[in-house]
């Protein structure tokens, strides 16, 4: 079929029913390619891991990572697509089966899997499959989530204790989302975040009356806006304190937390608008001047001109605490490929004593990849003082480690311009010089000033 396709020439194709049945061969094709991945992550997974109750979670982290790395996907989304893998080989035969045949896609079977991850009776299992293969053909994968929990409610006679499980799961978490924003996030049981949104939601109703409303936002108020007043208040709800009146009083101004803003001092004095990070993330200059305006604590990084990686987290003192203060500011995200988690412990690409306590041999990585590297499943090859490297896995993929720059590399300065003699004859006519017009030309070249350097 692959074949097929790609002898086809689709821009070639006029009649929109060909086209439609072009798209429905080359989904049914995509199906069947991810039935095979997912058969060779099983495979892997039960080769890399035989017995789960005896391997340890480092080496199942370290075959997600060897997964991720194949697939160019993340940790996490490996360790979901290897859990989906086992489930449709040892529990769901039928839609391994549809999908094999293209009757499904990948997303059905991750909304089957994704449902029934707390359940654990074989026959239940079978049951809801065998009703939900029947509607998978026809509906898509959102519709048959919301079909899968009927399925659930009416078949599975341990709610509860799935229930409970699932409420073990909660969790507060963030993600930056770019432009100097970032996302909060919280899972909790329904009954507790429908009365969580109620508060916040009557809170910011309440200020947005006291901004002026629909009419102040007409006007150009943005902040008037519902989800702008929403999410402020919650800001005041959390961070606020209560004055005598018992009004929540909060001057997001004065909120004091440890954020890393990281800009070029031309960036900072306003003479040019480089690239700034705030807890490392791009964001526009202007902004990162801004949240400097109100800093407390100042601290000052040197960084190697040319690349950018971190030379000096601003201590002259070289004990072991200010180089782990170093190492980590230089490699603030893990240094693990593809590892999105702040680096949270000091490791040595060597381990010590057989290899030293300098920036060239440690690197940051987050505990769970650390845990990995320590327990053999992975080693770090020619570990530099930039913090790059070469990650090795236990079956011998090799990923480059780049550096992390603490700021974009400064772009060379221009060469200085050369104003070149007239050729003999010609006649310079610009003011200052001698000539008919203006003088003849003179002898001496003259040549900009070059710009100024940064302090470092």
């Amino acid at each position: 079929d692959l074949i097929l396709l790609e002898q086809v020439d689709v821009e070639a194709i006029t009649e929109p029913a060909e086209l439609i049945d072009y798209l429905s061969v080359a989904t049914r094709l995509e199906a069947r390619l991810a039935s095979l991945r997912l058969a060779a992550e099983a495979a892997f997974a039960n080769t890399a891991c035989p017995d789960p109750r005896v391997s340890s979670s480092y080496a199942e982290a370290a075959a997600e990572q060897e997964v991720a790395y194949a697939t160019r996907n993340s940790a996490c989304g490996a360790s979901k697509e290897i859990g989906r893998a086992l489930a449709l080989k040892e529990i769901f035969p039928a839609f391994r089966a549809a999908l094999a045949a293209g009757e499904i896609t990948e997303r059905h079977c991750a909304a089957l899997v994704d449902a029934t991850r707390y359940m654990t009776d074989p026959e239940v299992l079978a049951t809801i499959e065998a009703a939900a293969l029947q509607k998978a053909r026809t509906l898509t994968a959102s519709e048959l989530r919301k079909h899968l929990d009927k399925l659930i409610a009416r078949h599975d006679p341990d709610a509860t204790v799935r229930a409970h499980k699932a409420a073990a799961t909660r969790d507060v978490y963030r993600q930056p989302i770019g432009d100097g924003m970032a996302f909060l996030g919280v899972t909790h049981q329904a009954p507790v975040i429908d009365a969580v949104f109620d508060a916040i939601e009557a809170a910011g109703k309440a200020l947005r009356a006291q901004r002026g409303g629909a009419d102040a936002l007409r006007a150009g108020n943005e902040d008037a806006a519902s989800g702008a007043c929403r999410a402020d208040a919650l800001a005041a709800l959390v961070l606020g304190t209560r004055d005598e009146e018992g009004a929540v009083v909060y001057d997001a101004s004065r909120t004091q937390t440890e954020v890393h803003v990281v800009m070029d001092l031309d960036t900072l004095r306003g003479e040019r608008d480089g690239l700034a990070l705030l807890n490392g993330t791009p964001i526009p200059a202007q902004i990162a001047r801004e949240v400097a305006g109100v800093a407390e604590h100042w601290r000052r990084l040197v960084v190697d001109p040319v690349d950018g990686h971190l030379l000096d987290y601003g201590t002259r003192q070289y004990l072991p605490a200010a180089l782990r203060e170093h190492v980590l500011h230089r490699d603030p995200i893990c240094r693990r490929p593809g590892c999105t988690r702040r680096a949270q412990e000091m490791d040595h690409a060597l381990p010590f004593p057989e290899g030293s306590s300098d920036t060239a041999n440690c690197g940051g990585l987050c505990s769970r990849c650390h845990q990995v590297k320590t327990a053999g499943h992975a080693t770090i090859e020619d570990s530099a003082p930039d913090g790059s490297g070469t990650w090795v896995t236990r079956w011998r993929q090799r990923i480059r480690i780049p550096a992390q720059p603490a700021l974009e590399p400064r772009r060379p300065d221009p060469p200085p311009t050369v104003d070149a003699p007239a050729p003999p004859g010609v006649v310079d006519a610009r003011p200052g010089t001698d000539g008919e017009e203006g003088g003849a030309t003179s002898s001496a070249p003259r040549t900009t000033d070059p710009p100024e350097r940064p302090p470092f």
